[in-house]
């Protein structure tokens, strides 16, 4: 039962973010977002109940110590981080309700007319934002690594571990910590800006886009979107994460930086942008696929179907499926479900 925390932490943000969505759900529809929270507070849901599985799915006859060692350690950081968390909200709020002056000068309405103001997505902008996104992304190759170095020295078969169990216990503790820290505070910024410390309002003045103002930014749930592939082979795993920043970012610099031809008219995307993340996308399975081979059985006829399946699925989110649901979420559940089907058949 060492699991029970972590799940319980993420079942009571899924029911948080529910709660908050479907009461708001008129003003979320007007700008149509209601689906995209859903799914977020659903991922939530998701990530909870898969919880108490993840340690184990790669590892045969783990041991019953070993695994409840991982749960708990995962368990008593995610604790400690609500509770400073709560306790740096909770501290704010006192500070509003005793002084009137500090608790006016944080109107989120207000922050919003001057962030929409002020706000200018240039291509710097838009680099800062895609290297956030890849953040995540060298977390799970740098603690991949790590636990590859650690396994071939044996360091790991004294507890019990593999590289596996070893870097996907890494993987998902910092993970999960990031998923709630940054919904905790957006969940505070939406319903309680006064409660959130003022490097927090620095950080989302410089971090935001307009569309994220009523909503929730696009960090946690593109992390949450990796959670279902922790159960699939590394390669399918290490290629979503990285064709959801890598590709995207691709994407995204391309069409801003070269882009000449309007995809559709009054489109903001661009026919190169399309086909430089496209093409991202082929070119990342199939050098994943190459050096982690050893990690799964596959021909280079499945890694070639897979790479022009994801480069497909990519090409869809991005142009036709991503308006009510951010592509942060779309892009890694179908580029992935989409390759793990063609491994198994």
């Amino acid at each position: 039962m060492y699991y029970l925390p972590t799940s319980l932490i993420f079942l009571g943000l899924s029911v948080i973010t529910f709660s908050y969505t479907i009461m708001n759900r008129k003003v979320k529809r007007e700008k149509h977002i209601f689906v995209n929270e859903m799914l977020v507070a659903t991922l939530f849901l998701l990530a909870g109940i898969l919880f108490p599985f993840m340690y184990g799915a790669h590892s045969e006859n783990m041991p019953e110590g070993t695994l409840n060692y991982l749960w708990g350690t995962t368990s008593l950081l995610l604790i400690i981080e609500v509770i400073v968390l709560t306790t740096i909200l909770t501290k704010r709020t006192i500070r509003a309700k005793k002084d009137p002056e500090y608790l006016a000068s944080r109107n989120y309405k207000e922050f919003c007319e001057k962030f929409t103001s002020e706000w200018k997505y240039d291509f710097k902008k838009d680099v800062e934002r895609k290297f956030l996104h890849l953040l995540p992304v060298f977390v799970i190759f740098l603690f991949w690594t790590i636990g590859i170095i650690l396994d071939s020295l044996g360091f790991l078969a004294q507890f019990g571990l593999d590289n596996y169990s070893f870097a996907y216990w890494l993987i998902i503790t910092i993970g999960y910590g990031f998923c709630v820290m940054f919904m905790i505070a957006d969940l505070a910024r939406l319903n309680a800006f006064h409660s959130i410390p003022d490097w927090a309002v620095v950080w989302y003045s410089k971090s935001m886009k307009p569309s994220e103002l009523n909503s929730f930014i696009s960090s946690a749930p593109l992390v949450l979107s990796f959670v279902p592939f922790i159960f699939a082979p590394f390669p399918i795993f290490a290629s979503v994460a990285l064709i959801t920043a890598g590709a995207d970012a691709a994407a995204s610099l391309i069409g801003k930086k070269y882009g000449k031809h309007k995809f559709k008219e009054n489109s903001v995307k661009t026919i190169e942008g399309y086909i430089a993340g496209g093409a991202m996308t082929f070119l990342i399975v199939i050098i994943i696929s190459g050096v982690y081979n050893q990690f799964w059985a596959v021909n280079i006829g499945i890694i070639m179907t897979m790479a022009i399946v994801a480069s497909v699925l990519f090409f869809l989110v991005d142009s036709v499926l991503s308006h009510n649901i951010t592509d942060n979420i779309l892009n890694p559940i179908l580029t992935g479900l989409g390759m793990w089907v063609i491994v198994l058949i």
